[in-house]
């Protein structure tokens, strides 16, 4: 072939062009602007007091946070670090404020320790803050995973 006639051939790079395109496509415009940009350089002490603001506005007294167990146990976590159960098949209250109509808290006997921002050891086990949890069994931003505290 005379060096004159243009080839039809296409190089490397328009083949790398036309498999990661997509890709590059699907990453920054379908999945970039479902990130809440506003969270991605928090701290963990600013994501902390985020979550108290969060549980006060809604009337808890504390972070909720789940057991690292199957159970549906929850402990609520002020910022004084005591940690309160709601009354109810979980935790026994009294006879007398168990059978009170509505939601009772009650503290619970050692307080909780803050292993990371979003993971506490409380009453023998470890707790992941409910609004960090990602699924079932794991705790996003390096908190507990499958029944052990990473």
């Amino acid at each position: 072939m005379p060096p004159s006639q243009n080839s039809k051939k296409y190089g490397i790079w328009a083949w790398v062009g036309a498999l990661y395109s997509p890709i590059i496509f699907w990453v920054f415009f379908i999945n970039l602007p479902k990130v809440e940009w506003k969270y991605v350089f928090e701290s963990n002490k600013t994501r902390v007091a985020r979550h108290h603001r969060k549980a006060k506005d809604i009337g808890l007294p504390g972070i909720p946070y789940w057991r690292n167990t199957g159970t549906g146990a929850i402990l609520y976590v002020n910022e004084d670090d005591i940690a309160y159960a709601m009354c109810g098949p979980d935790f026994s209250c009294s006879e007398k404020l168990n059978t009170k109509k509505g939601i009772h808290y009650l503290p619970v006997a050692g307080g909780a320790k803050r292993i990371k921002s979003n993971v506490i050891f409380a009453l023998n086990s470890y707790w992941c803050d409910s609004y960090e949890i990602n699924n079932s069994g794991k705790c996003r931003s390096g908190g507990w995973v499958n029944g052990s505290e990473r």
